[in-house]
């Protein structure tokens, strides 16, 4: 008979546990499949701004910019796909290494579960287990030795339990790896499928581009009325928010003004109750040094500190589009001799398309310019947002709005059909990329 020491021995035994979570660098699955899916809508809303345009005109100058734009959508896609292939290409060789490894685990614990057979066969004998107890010297030792018999029996039926979940767990593996692979080829043959349509978006951008070059001096006129028109824009915007910043200062002022009277009433009247006096005019503390900025009321801190913590999730001005011009100076697609001074991004959307506020706010004025058609301007406490090229409006000044309602329609033009929402965002008269606050 062998010693139960060995048995004691054997119920030590753990398994090791594999992990299935691997950490990758940059970004996650979800997050690449998120903006996989963000960029082929963006995409196909380009192909469907572009779809009026016949193979037998040129492109307008407003078409080749979507064009352009979809291109650089088309690269971040491939991009991402890049990404998203290396994540998967890690996940089957962290998987492949998941396998080696429980196949390891169940190797070591089907040879433990062989010696345990093996002593199990030498002593399988009942009367044999019988006689084990019952030569025990007292009850204390014929306890402990039942004991044994019970336990060993169930160090087996776990042993068992460990074999079937470990080779459940080589299954899982393998099927993960399996559907990792298929992932893998799937965005291995739509990545080539994008690099040919890229190719060939390339190309046709190319000869539109030659095609206007031949227009490039009225071309470059163009430009030069739309930039004087972008100035005017510029000048009304910084007005009407200057005068919203004086009228805001102004208001602060003249409350703790009438709070200072307030506060000096009441303390002389406390100190002369029941006596007569002579009253001596009111004076008031001049107002102390003001902060340079907008003076804000507690409702609007907290409305601005709320736009903050929305940054990168504000939704777009527009339903559906693409941004056709992006912020800051650029190069003109057509020419590199000119250099396009953006304020904000203009976005280019279909014909009939809504503009909506992007966060909720009071409307600061809407206002009719030459050039731009009607322009509104949304203050979001020291915020301020502005949709120019809209041919007609929902609100009007002192409204107060909502995120995502409608607050007019988008102009579009009667002689290259283009409908496009030109957006700006300002902190004050500061003005901020719109492209880093709206959702991706």
């Amino acid at each position: 008979m062998k010693k139960p020491g060995i048995i004691l021995v054997l119920l030590l035994l753990s398994l090791v546990s594999p992990t299935f979570g691997q950490k990758t660098k940059g970004k996650s699955k979800k997050q690449l499949q998120s903006e996989i899916t963000s960029l082929q809508n963006e995409i196909s809303t380009a192909n469907q701004l572009l779809k009026k345009t016949k193979k037998d005109r040129e492109m307008t100058l407003n078409e080749v910019s979507i064009l352009d734009s979809k291109i650089k959508q088309r690269e971040k896609l491939i991009k991402a796909y890049n990404e998203q292939i290396a994540v998967l290409d890690e996940e089957i060789k962290s998987g492949q290494s998941n396998i080696r490894s429980l196949n390891s685990d169940l190797g070591k614990l089907q040879k433990e579960y062989a010696k345990m057979i093996v002593f199990a066969n030498k002593n399988r004998s009942h009367y044999e287990r019988l006689g084990f107890v019952f030569a025990s010297k007292d009850f204390n030792q014929a306890f402990r030795r039942l004991r044994y018999i019970r336990e060993f029996s169930d160090a087996r039926k776990l042993k068992m339990d460990q074999i079937a979940g470990t080779e459940k767990r080589i299954s899982s593996e393998v099927e993960a790896s399996r559907q990792a692979r298929e992932q893998q080829a799937a965005m291995l043959a739509d990545e080539k499928v994008q690099k040919t349509e890229l190719q060939r978006e390339k190309e046709e951008l190319n000869r539109q581009v030659a095609n206007l070059k031949k227009q490039e001096g009225s071309i470059q006129q163009d430009i030069k009325n739309k930039q004087q028109q972008a100035q005017k824009l510029q000048k009304a915007i910084d007005d009407i928010i200057a005068e919203e910043i004086r009228k805001a200062n102004e208001e602060a002022e003249r409350k703790r003004i009438e709070a200072e009277k307030k506060a000096a009433a009441k303390k002389a009247k406390n100190k002369d109750k029941g006596k007569t006096a002579t009253t001596k005019p009111t004076t008031t503390t001049p107002a102390p040094a003001k902060e340079k900025g907008m003076a804000l009321t507690p409702a609007e801190k907290t409305l601005s500190n709320s736009f903050v913590n929305n940054k990168g999730k504000l939704p777009w001005p527009v339903e559906r589009g693409v941004i056709s011009s992006s912020y800051g100076k650029h190069a003109s697609v057509v020419s590199n001799k000119v250099t396009v001074t953006n304020n904000g991004i203009d976005i280019a959307t279909t014909a009939g398309a809504s503009a909506r506020a992007v966060f909720e706010g009071e409307v600061a004025s809407v206002t009719k310019l030459t050039g731009s058609n009607t322009v509104v301007i949304i203050r979001h406490g020291e915020y301020f947002t502005v949709y120019s090229n809209l041919e007609s409006v929902t609100v009007k000044r002192g409204d107060k709005v909502k995120t995502k309602q409608n607050i007019g329609k988008v102009h579009t033009s009667k002689t290259d059909n283009k409908t496009e929402l030109h957006f700006e965002l300002l902190k004050e008269q500061a003005r901020q990329n719109p492209a880093n606050w709206l959702s991706k």
